[in-house]
């Protein structure tokens, strides 16, 4: 934020009075969040994250978006109001399933042969299809949410995604 900008207040009706929406200290800036008033330390995106950012978020983050909503409510409500998180790891698992697309199909290459028939084919690529979806499922979405184990600062080395 530069001191050229105007500051913006925002109102707390709990405290009856106006807090600045940006604060520096330290050589650091936070922004307060207006739902829980508390402030925030504004991340810089990395380059890596910022490229993620660009892409769509597709069927496998979406369903992990919806199994968090359904499964944590409360963690998924906190991942929106405070952080990048929400964006970040549904667009993760996207590039992590295709990774996955590419190691389970070797795989399963590697044991069964591809058939030359065509009603062979249509049930070798079914088999396949399957056991990909089933790992995406269990390796990358339906995963029990453990916030002592999981930071969500993307240079940790705890970091989900």
């Amino acid at each position: 934020m530069n001191e050229q900008d105007e500051i913006k207040q925002i109102w707390c009706e709990e405290d009856k009075m106006f807090y600045p929406e940006y604060k520096t200290e330290n050589g650091r800036t936070y922004r307060l969040h207006p739902k829980w008033f508390v402030y925030l330390e504004e991340f810089q995106p990395t380059p890596e994250q910022e490229e993620l950012m660009k892409e769509p978020i597709g069927r496998w983050g979406r369903q992990w978006r919806k199994f968090m909503e359904e499964t944590y409510p409360e963690q998924a409500e906190q991942m929106k109001d405070f952080g990048l998180d929400w964006e970040l790891i549904p667009r993760r698992i996207d590039k992590q399933a295709q990774e996955l697309y590419d190691i389970v199909r070797a795989e399963y290459q590697q044991r069964t042969p591809r058939p030359t028939t065509f009603s062979e084919i249509s049930e070798w690529e079914e088999t396949f299809r399957m056991m990909w979806i089933h790992r995406v499922e269990t390796e990358l979405i339906y995963l029990p949410w453990e916030e002592e184990e999981i930071s969500t600062d993307p240079s940790s080395d705890k970091y989900p995604f």
